[in-house]
């Protein structure tokens, strides 16, 4: 083999010559970065000097000129370069705070300058009204946050909301299979479901399948137990659960994340934000897949029989998601705009229920959500205001072609769509803060027949208005806050078929109020107490039925409950060591008029108001840390949730999906760039029917995990 080896060779005169120009190009560049002046510095609460995150900075040159921007970070620090020498006017822009500006003579040095801007005493947020001034003041409302950066790795939203106290999940498979949730023993329809402020639930009824709801882009999760504040529609009589996306702007960043599981599971997330002239920009795409290909053992349908039992594979139990969002906002003048387009999509498989595992059955759901927020101070910050727009629609599609699930083969197709508007003003006066606010709604629900197409399909609309007033007044020195609360919702609901020219009509109106009382005791212990009157509207399919099996009443009322629940709340001060959290809760709710089905001799069903409950237990949750690397949290609860129905195989029994007792707790141990937790979950016996004869044993789940910060 041959090498041949080139070189070039430069004359010495050229060499030096060379050198000279870029000795002359580097020197010139070192003089003119050395000329460019630098401005550095923190933005700060002119009152607690604490730091101000996400002000937007802008530097003008008083002689013109393209200006400088910036966005301060978390520590509140800012960093402009470039600068010429000269004067330049600083602007720095807060929702939360009075504009400030100020003049700086900046040379061919790094000025540095500290930037106190002044809070205005009332803000609207992303979703509630702030007293800037009384940060540390809640209303009187037993609220627990769920931070997504917290939970374990992989968790899917039935999982994340198992942590909460007072939840009760009811789930029919693996990752991605349906998901219902009970609040305090509540039912799911009455538990209303928010993804930032746009409402979730259906009027067709059945509550929201958790399922279906990605977690991708989801900051954090709060949960409403009791009291149900105005801006959620004030008729949560089981509670409220809401779904805090993350929102746009703050310094540029990109972010992926990819995960691998067993049975198959995968999940890849990938976003990117940051800001771009006036406006901020969140884009994020979410996608999740598992085979849930898991063992159970199938007992072939006798229960008592042991002698036939085995361990089979899971079929057709994998899904599919994804997720696409979209956020930008930017100032406009002292206001805030904000848009937001969000798009899911679900495909799975249904494998049936009981031992027999359907192959083919699949279930697919595509979810569009489109909102634009305008909100600001007024006033001098003694005002504020927020108007919400929002449509959605929603199309679910289930096809049995084989007839392994259902009576007969099925293909139905039903689509939901939702158009709602909301205005809300808020006014601070010395010690009250008041809020009224209004708005109105349409929904319409299509159902479609694949297999039995006809010229004309049944539809069935509601249009709703609402308007309410709230108010909190504070005293003794802050240290008590009354909370009282109005508001009426008027319904109208029909039910068109078009191919037989009748026309269904009913209307309602519903009034619901609330008294709340904090107390704050001493030292961050505060007394607590609520009592309400709440309701749920039946739905499309108890008013209307579905021209089968249901025949629709027309003739029933809102179900109605007066919750009532007191107690002893205390958050510390973030320490290296001590309690941050201790709960104690006592509660009473009791529900009237429940919609219950009754059949007849025909095997076909009609529903009624005929359905009673009482929901009594307590609630105790504590959260700390101990020698900086010991955090531990914990929670249990102990409930009774009594059936009172006038039927003698039920009334005084358990109701369905409520545990007695249980218990989380969970320990995390930080070893250097080494995270370890132990969680331990217990839920007591408990019951899937309302006579109590389908029992659930008491189950325990000891579960363990290691993080690794790179």
């Amino acid at each position: 083999m041959v090498r041949l080896r080139s070189r070039v060779v430069i004359p010495r005169p050229l060499r030096r010559a060379g050198f000279s120009v870029l000795s002359s190009l580097l020197l010139a560049a070192l003089a003119q970065q050395a000329d460019a002046g630098q401005l550095q510095g923190r933005v700060v609460d002119s009152d607690s000097r604490e730091a101000v995150v996400g002000v937007v900075l802008r530097a003008s040159p008083a002689a013109g000129g393209t200006p400088a921007h910036a966005v301060s970070d978390t520590g509140g620090r800012f960093h402009l370069q470039e600068l010429s020498p000269g004067t330049w006017k600083l602007v720095a822009r807060s929702l939360a705070y009075h504009a400030g500006d100020t003049s700086i003579v900046v040379g061919d040095s790094v000025v540095t300058v500290v930037i106190g801007l002044v809070s205005l005493p009332l803000v609207m947020d992303e979703v509630v009204v702030h007293a800037r001034r009384d940060a540390g003041r809640r209303p009187a409302a037993f609220v627990e946050r769920l931070d997504l950066a917290d939970s374990p790795a992989g968790a899917d939203l039935p999982q994340i909301l198992e942590q909460a106290s007072g939840v009760d999940i009811r789930r029919y498979g693996g990752l991605g299979a349906f998901s219902s949730l009970s609040i305090r023993g509540s039912t799911s329809e009455q538990v209303l479901v928010f993804l930032d402020g746009v409402p979730l639930n259906q009027a067709v009824g059945g509550g929201v399948d958790l399922g279906t709801l990605p977690v991708g882009g989801v900051e954090s999760i709060d949960v409403y137990r009791g009291a149900v504040p105005g801006r959620f529609g004030g008729n949560g009589l089981g509670g409220v659960i809401h779904l805090r996306s993350r929102p746009a702007g703050g310094p540029a960043l990109a972010h992926l994340r990819a995960q691998v599981g067993a049975f198959g599971t995968k999940k890849l997330s990938a976003s990117v934000g940051g800001r771009r002239n006036d406006w901020d920009g969140l884009l994020l795409v979410d996608y999740s897949h598992s085979d849930n290909d898991f063992r159970f053992l199938d007992d072939n349908g006798t229960q008592y029989n042991l002698v036939d039992d085995e361990w089979t594979t899971r079929l057709n139990s994998d899904f599919d998601s994804g997720r696409i969002m979209v956020r930008a906002a930017r100032h406009v003048a002292d206001s805030r705009v904000q848009l937001s387009h969000t798009q899911d999509v679900s495909h799975r498989g249904l494998p049936g229920i009981g031992n027999f595992q359907a192959l083919h059955t699949r279930f697919d759901t595509r979810r569009r959500i489109s909102e634009v927020n305008l909100f600001g101070p007024m006033a001098d910050g003694r005002a504020g205001y927020r108007l919400k727009m929002y449509r959605s629609a929603e199309r679910t599609e289930y096809k049995d072609l084989h007839g392994e699930v259902g009576t007969g083969t099925q293909h139905d197709r039903n689509t939901t769509t939702s158009t709602g508007l909301r205005l809300e003003g808020n006014v601070l006066f010395r010690g009250l803060l008041a809020t009224l606010f209004g708005g109105g709604h349409q929904e319409r629900f299509s159902p479609e027949r694949r297999l039995d197409p006809q010229p004309f399909s049944p539809s069935s609309r509601r249009m709703g208005t609402r308007a309410g007033a709230e108010a909190e007044l504070s005293g003794f020195a802050e240290r008590l806050l009354l909370h009282a609360g109005v508001q009426m919702e008027h319904l109208r609901d029909d039910f068109a078929d078009t191919e037989s020219t009748d026309q269904i009509e009913h209307t309602q109106t519903l009034w619901s109020s609330r008294l709340g009382l904090v107390i704050d005791i001493v030292n961050g212990w505060k007394l607590q107490t609520h009592v309400g009157r709440y309701g749920r509207p039946p739905g499309f399919f108890e008013l209307f039925g579905d021209r089968g099996a249901v025949v629709g009443n027309t003739d029933l009322v809102s179900e109605t409950g007066l919750n009532l629940d007191a107690g002893l709340l205390y958050r510390g001060e973030v320490t290296h060591s001590g309690l941050r959290l201790v709960e104690v809760v006592i509660y009473n709710n009791e529900v009237d008029d429940l919609i219950r089905f009754v059949q007849n001799s025909q095997r076909v069903s009609r529903p009624h108001n005929i359905g009673r409950a009482r929901l009594r237990g307590i609630e105790t949750r504590a959260r700390g840390v101990l020698a900086t690397r010991l955090h531990f949290e914990g929670s249990y609860t102990r409930q009774r949730a009594e059936n009172l129905s006038p039927f003698s195989f039920e009334t005084g029994k358990d109701l369905p999906n409520a545990p007695p007792r249980r218990l989380r707790s969970r320990v995390t141990v930080d070893v250097s760039v080494l995270s370890l937790h132990y969680e331990l979950s217990h839920e007591s016996r408990h019951f899937l029917d309302r006579a109590n004869l389908r029992p659930i044993p008491a189950r325990t789940v000891h579960t363990t995990g290691v993080r690794c910060r790179v």
